[in-house]
């Protein structure tokens, strides 16, 4: 399978690189920017946990701003999904910039959503953009956008394998050339944002100071914290489809925004609760290095839930990660493993389940901890995947 049929290899070559790397470079800057963004804003709200009475307001502004401007850009990841499967049209412009503001509204509010949505329509609306320069046969179009949701993804988590893979895995495509222009897009976009964009990702190589001992037996312990974590995935999907029935039927998205906002406040405000608000990444880090406990990780899943479910912009996958380490933690006692180990199983393990990328989260364990640590992840990442159902987040429905 080729991507398209050039008059010459030479100029097949040269303008696939061009593409490439105008994709790459762009990307690599949102997404920098996009981090930077969403640092200050993060920081803001943690300084100012009064704005969590705002949130309402924010929420409001968000579902405005997409019916007034980019009513075309309101569809999320599994929009994105069918375009990328079927292109037809090309990408709004104003997707990217709307997916971005609308996120860090959501998170200068302090609700609990992740930034793996933005990174995804993000990078794949800025790369589509290239399309109306270059004239695309539809499997190019296709290509195009696999690059940019890889970029938009290495981007922003600093993971250029783990983001390649996912492209590919999570739309459920195999082709060879593709994954190899998504692998080009996710290091070069990498590269971009952290020499020229200043982006700095979270080093989760400091807990693995030393290689992870093997062994059939700790491969069994990896397959136990696979199984919890496949079952806490099922529950997520269940629970988040579950609710979504529920939140249909209040027909005013804006009516709808309203009441998950002050659902959030009021579970966050009168317990002090301001550590479970945002990204969360404080959580994951104390997850590494303590026992956080059964109710810290069931509490940022409700929590996710409802922000997630009544429409805040960002996605859940970040928050996952925080659900899945303190999960992880939790267990630890009750296995042969090192704490800090079942606290990355679970990391990735919960998000290999509710996405359906177990390749990708087993990948992304090999980058972000310790390459010793991809083989339990494997384990724990294809179990997880199994017991949620093997159809995650981004399937259709029905």
């Amino acid at each position: 399978m080729t991507i398209l049929h050039p008059n010459s290899t030479l100029r097949f070559i040269l303008r696939w690189l061009i593409i490439l790397a105008s994709v790459s470079f762009v990307v690599g800057l949102a997404g920098a920017a996009f981090l930077r963004s969403l640092t200050w804003v993060s920081a803001t709200f943690a300084t100012h946990h009064w704005l969590i009475f705002l949130l309402p307001i924010f929420g409001l502004l968000s579902v405005w701003a997409y019916d007034t401007f980019a009513h075309s850009s309101a569809g999320g990841v599994k929009t994105l999904i069918n375009q990328i499967k079927h292109p037809t049209a090309i990408l709004p412009a104003a997707k990217g910039p709307m997916i971005l503001g609308t996120t860090l509204l959501s998170h200068l509010g302090g609700a609990s959503v992740g930034r793996e949505g933005t990174a995804l329509q993000l990078g794949a609306s800025l790369a589509d953009q290239f399309s109306r320069i270059f004239s695309l046969t539809e499997k190019e179009r296709q290509t195009l956008l696999l690059c940019g949701v890889s970029a938009g993804f290495s981007a922003v988590f600093g993971t250029p394998l783990a983001a390649a893979i996912f492209a590919s895995e999570f739309v459920k495509l195999r082709s060879h050339l593709q994954i190899s222009a998504c692998l080009c897009t996710a290091y070069a976009a990498d590269y971009i944002g952290r020499n020229l964009g200043g982006s700095v990702h979270a080093d989760y190589s400091v807990f693995f100071p030393f290689p992870v001992g093997l062994s059939f037996g700790g491969a069994l312990w990896a397959a136990a914290i696979g199984l919890a974590c496949g079952l806490v995935a099922r529950t997520y999907l269940w629970s988040f489809r579950k609710q979504a029935e529920a939140v249909r039927r209040i027909h005013s998205p804006y009516l709808r925004i309203v009441l998950g906002a002050l659902l959030f406040i009021l579970i966050i405000a009168p317990t002090d609760s301001y550590e479970f608000t945002g990204l969360g990444l404080s959580g994951i880090d104390a997850a590494f290095e303590q026992n956080l406990g059964h109710g810290v990780w069931i509490f940022k899943m409700i929590l996710t839930l409802i922000c997630v479910g009544f429409g805040f912009r960002g996605g859940e996958v970040t928050p996952l990660f925080f659900i899945g380490a303190a999960l992880g933690t939790a267990l630890a006692p009750l296995t042969g493993l090192a704490p800090v180990v079942c606290a990355g199983l679970g990391f990735v393990g919960v998000f290999a389940g509710v996405g359906a990328v177990p390749l990708a989260c087993s990948i992304m364990a090999y980058e972000l901890f310790h390459p010793s640590m991809g083989v339990y992840a494997l384990v724990a990442c294809f179990i997880s995947w199994v017991i949620a159902g093997r159809r995650g987040l981004y399937e259709p429905e029905g």
